[in-house]
């Protein structure tokens, strides 16, 4: 089967991008020919088909005049996306199209493309784009459903980089697509990772006969687990407000004996390292992968997880469990669907400072604990999140959506 693969970015940025980039990788060792399409990048994967991804657009911060025009441009309609995805499709005659994040940098244009050509497409969910204008449905230190609100009240709230043009963008883009139903007349069928992404779907109104659950997999054959720790709670990910790093520092400075790794980077390095520099168990590690990250992984005594927003999932989690370590996480959006409280590990109160310095004390003071808990999360890993499990159920996703 040939398969096109749509995302953003073709290099592991985020959850979004490992996971495209892992099932595809799954995918090709079944015998599939996969065919990506993404944005030029400095940092992509090589691929032969490097020449059709679309041309490069700046949205992490705000630009010049020419520059913020062509992302705007993007983000309501690419003609150049459009034009480069015909000329992959006339080549390869792709049997069926799996979409990631393609909103702003690629651009809902290629689904008009894919469903002129009848080429059927299925769409992982990977955060709130499609039913709010704030993706991850936060703004200005809290979770927030923005999906009502007007787009003169969206423009002046700046919930986009606090700026008010970013927002304007950001909210006329999205009511656009939403009115016109770019994505829901295309897809034949909505991947959810967890059920409170399928539910957060179905409540703004979205066909439940459209939306599959499918939770994401880990790859066990390079992740042995190791019960032998040296001590420290590490967390992984990046550095952003809604992550909530601040509040992992904050229970740090209570727990001076406790060795902490921070693992990644992001807008608000600098910040946290205002906080965390003058804590002595505390050290920052900088951006990690592959072997190195496994390794740091591989020496915790636990992972910790302490975002403030809705996770769509939590992949991270699920591959701290497969290495046999319990995980300390958020009790919100799909997190307690992956560990379980008392079981796999711990699930504490969102932002609260106090609880979460209990659950990390608990298991640094008690590594039998730790390593019950690192077991039982391997077991659940190795009983629910294979890898041929998620093959089997997405193969049955394509056929369902290829009629």
């Amino acid at each position: 089967m040939k398969i096109l693969q749509l995302n953003k970015y073709y290099w592991p940025k985020g959850g979004a991008d490992r996971y495209m980039l892992e099932v595809s990788a799954l995918l090709e060792s079944r015998g599939h020919q996969i065919l990506p399409f993404a944005m030029a990048h400095p940092q992509n994967l090589p691929s032969v088909y490097g020449r059709y991804f679309v041309s490069s657009v700046t949205t992490d911060r705000v630009v010049g005049p020419l520059a913020s025009l062509k992302t705007f441009g993007r983000m309501l309609y690419s003609f150049e996306a459009k034009r480069n995805l015909a000329d992959l499709i006339s080549r390869e005659r792709p049997d069926v199209a799996h979409v990631h994040n393609i909103y702003t940098q690629i651009s809902p244009s290629v689904l008009d493309l894919l469903y002129v050509k009848k080429i059927p497409v299925v769409m992982t969910v990977h955060d709130y784009h499609l039913i709010m204008p704030n993706f991850m449905m936060w703004d200005r230190g809290c979770t927030a459903d923005l999906s009502k609100r007007g787009l003169i009240g969206l423009t002046m709230s700046r919930f986009h980089q606090d700026s008010y043009l970013a927002s304007f963008a950001q909210a006329l883009a999205f009511k656009f697509h939403r009115s016109r139903k770019s994505y829901e007349l295309a897809v034949k069928k909505f991947i959810a990772p967890s059920l409170f992404m399928r539910d957060q779907l179905l409540a703004h109104g979205f066909d439940a006969k459209q939306i599959v659950h499918l939770p994401h997999f880990v790859e066990l054959a390079d992740k042995v687990p190791e019960y032998n720790d040296r001590g420290y709670v590490l967390y992984i990910g990046r550095l952003t407000e809604e992550k909530g790093v601040e509040v992992l520092l904050r229970a740090m400075e209570g727990l001076p004996g406790v060795p902490c790794k921070i693992v990644g980077t992001g807008p608000e390095e600098a910040t946290l390292h205002i906080m965390g520099d003058r804590l002595p168990n505390v050290t920052f590690e900088g951006y990690q992968s592959g072997e190195a990250l496994w390794n740091y992984i591989r020496g915790a005594r636990a992972v910790v997880v302490p975002s403030v927003w809705n996770e769509v999932f939590g992949l991270v989690a699920l591959e701290a469990m497969a290495f046999g370590k319990p995980v300390i996480a958020s009790e919100v959006g799909a997190l307690p669907e992956v560990v379980i409280d008392g079981h796999t590990g711990f699930l504490v109160p969102p932002a609260d400072v106090h609880a979460l310095r209990e659950a990390i004390s608990r298991l640094a003071e008690d590594p039998l604990l730790a390593t019950k808990m690192g077991r039982n999360g391997r077991s659940l890993v190795e009983q629910k999140y294979t890898v041929a499990t998620h093959y089997l159920r997405l193969m049955e996703v394509y056929r369902d959506a290829m009629g």
